[in-house]
């Protein structure tokens, strides 16, 4: 589909739904519709199928106290156009269901699970509404997200209410995998349904550390106190979190980041996509048994790291951004030792990606394992390398450009094959674009401030951001509200989507290549569990 303009969007819903949905444009790239609960499946089928929106996410507040109802957000994304759709429904606390979305979109099934268990909103007509996040023994009726529900409240347990399993299918045989996966410190437990050497199907269960940090931002933290939180969800993408939420409260705030700023963050940013695509390489070959590239690829990280710590004065890149800019400049005196470092990854990436072409047992091996078309890709809304291995351009950077990326034009990196050879391709690429960007970066970063004056955050305001990080698109939703902390916070990282994407990709496919297939999509299990 061609891009249109978001004008065209707006008169296209306008001309098809006419008076039974409000729209309005802000000075945002958001397109704002408010519509009632029983539109909800004609909307989204209309956007998604019609127009060919991409689901992001959708997050409910409890507003009973304030305006006697929920609210609940489904956001979309319209890359080409450059801008988002906020579906606004608000729903009767009296009658907490409405139409499930995922008969249309399989991609958001996840999302309505997650609003299931924690908002006590269900969806009528989802295909598989048992717990995704609580736990079994969390009691029925207790909603963490819930106004009502106190921060430090430990409910106690209640054996028995809830069965997580899913159904064993006929003529198959339940192989765990898990619960702590291989090349990744966090557990992640995976039922393989198999028949013979063949995996028939497999259900993911994890979110075993969910840790409730959205729950902490609207009952302990305030805006400034989130940032140092938000870069502590993950090792590898801790950055793009804390950047992504800057940039909604920012927004929130019609507040304008000095230019310097942006370029720094940018920086890191490209730094961070380095590390975590070297540690995920890393991975690889171990997994594949070779040993000396496995150590060149750690030597590979320990330069990054080294880079890392000339522009922070950290390993991993922490307490760099607040609300309006960053922390630490860029010394002049570090610019000789920078270009150094550069050199020194350069050569060691452009050995090691001399090393992979000479070993064909990693290729072959790779080849045409897990393939992922791009029609099943857009079903379940995938992101990052995974859909660019699938013949899907999507990238923030380029798509809905923030930070310098406004003035630095991305390429998406992408391929057609759609299998683990694609997708390690995809990220073996991106490595040398991060690496040119840096380095354009400082040549070009203007002199100016890292920081602008704190203002004041209007309550009340919804705002949305977008990084690109390693993974995929991760979206920060803000609702801001009283007493200098948010009403809502609501993060959607790239894994939550990518990990419902793995049934279709293993179907089929041998036993033995069920672990690295599931890595291909380099899963950061962290980030999903906030």
């Amino acid at each position: 589909m061609e891009a249109v303009s978001p004008d065209t969007i707006i008169n296209n819903l306008k001309e098809t739904f006419s008076d039974q949905i409000t729209l309005t444009r802000s000075t945002l790239p958001v397109i704002n519709l408010t519509a009632d609960p029983a539109l909800l499946q004609s909307l989204v089928e209309h956007i998604f199928t019609g127009l060919r929106g991409r689901f992001i996410t959708c997050a409910a507040i409890d507003r009973r106290k304030e305006k006697g109802h929920f609210a609940l957000s489904y956001i979309f994304s319209f890359d080409k156009e450059k801008v988002y759709l906020c579906i606004t429904i608000d729903l009767d606390p009296s009658a907490t269901t409405l139409d499930s979305i995922t008969p249309i979109i399989p991609g958001a099934n996840w999302a309505e699970r997650e609003l299931n268990d924690l908002s006590g909103i269900s969806a009528q007509g989802h295909p598989d509404l048992r717990r995704l996040i609580l736990a079994d023994d969390w009691p029925e009726g207790v909603y963490p997200l819930r106004e009502d529900f106190d921060f430090e409240n430990k409910p106690a347990p209640a054996p028995g209410v809830a069965q997580s399993a899913k159904p064993l299918p006929a003529s198959t045989t339940l192989l765990p995998l898990g619960s702590f996966f291989a090349q990744k410190e966090t557990t992640a437990y995976f039922n393989l349904f198999i028949y013979g050497e063949k995996v028939v199907d497999v259900d993911y269960r994890g979110f075993s550390n969910y840790r409730g940090l959205e729950k902490m931002a609207d009952s302990l933290l305030d805006y400034n106190q989130i940032p140092f939180v938000a870069e502590r969800i993950c090792a590898c993408c801790g950055f793009a979190h804390s950047t992504c939420y800057c940039q909604a409260i920012e927004a929130a705030a019609h507040l304008e980041v000095p230019l310097r700023a942006q370029y720094i963050r940018t920086m890191l940013l490209e730094t961070e996509r380095l590390y975590s695509h070297a540690l995920w390489l890393a991975s690889l070959c171990h997994m594949e048994g070779h040993k000396g590239l496995f150590i060149s690829c750690c030597s590979l990280q320990q330069s990054i790291l080294e880079l890392s710590q000339v522009l922070t004065g950290k390993r991993i890149i922490f307490d760099m951004n607040i609300i309006g800019g960053v922390t630490r400049d860029i010394p002049k005196k570090s610019r000789s030792h920078l270009s150094k470092v550069l050199d020194q990854i350069e050569k060691q990436l452009k050995r090691i990606l001399g090393e992979l072409q000479g070993e064909l047992s990693i290729f072959s091996r790779l080849k045409m394992i897990s393939t992922l078309p791009s029609i099943d890709a857009h079903r379940f809304c995938v992101l990052g390398p995974t859909a660019r291995a699938s013949g899907i351009a999507i990238d923030v950077r380029a798509d809905h450009p923030y930070a310098a990326y406004k003035t630095l034009p991305v390429e998406p990196v992408c391929r057609s094959e759609g299998d683990t050879l694609a997708r390690t391709s995809v990220r073996l690429e991106e490595m040398n674009q991060s690496l040119l960007l840096i380095r354009e970066i400082l040549e070009k970063i203007p002199e100016g401030e890292i920081s602008c004056a704190a203002v004041e955050i209007p309550p009340n305001t919804e705002a949305l951001a977008a990084v690109e990080s390693p993974r995929g698109e991760m979206v920060h939703y803000i609702l801001t509200g009283e007493g200098n902390r948010p009403l809502r916070w609501k993060i959607k990282t790239a894994t939550f989507s990518n990990l419902q994407v793995i049934p279709v990709m293993l179907r089929g496919t041998n036993i033995a290549d069920a672990r690295i297939s599931i890595n291909s999509i380099d899963p950061c299990f962290s980030c999903i569990e906030h």
